[in-house]
C-alpha cells in the first residue's frame, strides 16, 4: 500500500518539480544527494564503486538519470517509512498526518540539509521566495498525497481497526 501510494505521489511530485523548470523557476532539489556525496563520495571512489558502476553502464551520479532515480527511490523510501512506522503512530486524518510528516521533513531539509550545504535556511542563499514556496508546495503535496493514498489503499477492516484504536 505504501509502495503504491509512494510511487503515485513521487510521480506527481517529480512532474511538479519538472514543471518549475519550464516556468522557469529555480527550486531546491538534490540537497540530500549533494550532502551524501560530500560525506561518502570520496570513500565510495576509493572503494572503486564509481568504476564498478561505470563498467555496469549505469547512470553516473552527476547525470540527470541518476538524480531522477535517486529522487524516486528516496520518495518511495519516505512513503514506506510513513506506511510502516509513522502512520500507525500518528493521530488524526490522513490529511493531518501527511501535513505533519511534510512539515517535519521540510524542517529537516530547511534547517539541517540545505544549511550544511551552505545554501542557507530553505535554500535562501540561492533561491528566491517563489522558488522556496513552490518547492514547499510540491513537497507538501507529495507527503499529503502519500498519506491520503495510503489510507485509501488500506483494506476496509484495517481502516476500522486503526480508527477504533485511536479513539481511546
Amino acid at each position: 500500500m505504501s509502495l503504491a501510494a509512494g510511487a503515485i505521489a513521487i510521480s506527481i511530485n517529480t512532474a511538479l518539480l519538472a514543471g518549475a523548470d519550464h516556468i522557469p523557476l529555480v527550486t531546491a532539489r538534490g540537497g540530500l544527494l549533494k550532502l551524501l556525496n560530500i560525506w561518502v563520495g570520496r570513500d565510495l571512489a576509493r572503494l572503486g564503486i564509481g568504476t564498478f558502476w561505470a563498467r555496469l553502464g549505469l547512470p553516473m551520479p552527476g547525470g540527470t538519470a541518476f538524480q531522477l532515480g535517486f529522487h524516486v527511490v528516496v520518495g518511495v523510501m519516505m512513503a514506506l517509512l510513513y506506511g510502516l512506522a509513522l502512520e500507525p503512530m500518528l493521530r488524526g486524518t490522513a490529511w493531518a498526518k501527511g501535513l505533519a510528516y511534510a512539515v517535519l521533513v521540510w524542517l529537516a531539509n530547511s534547517v539541517v540539509i540545505l544549511p550544511l550545504l551552505g545554501e542557507g535556511f530553505a535554500g535562501s542563499r540561492d533561491l528566491g521566495l517563489p522558488g522556496i514556496v513552490y518547492f514547499a508546495v510540491a513537497h507538501t503535496i507529495f507527503f499529503v498525497l502519500t498519506a491520503v493514498l495510503f489510507a485509501r489503499f488500506l483494506p476496509v477492516p484495517t481502516r476500522r481497526i486503526r480508527s477504533r484504536s485511536r479513539l481511546g
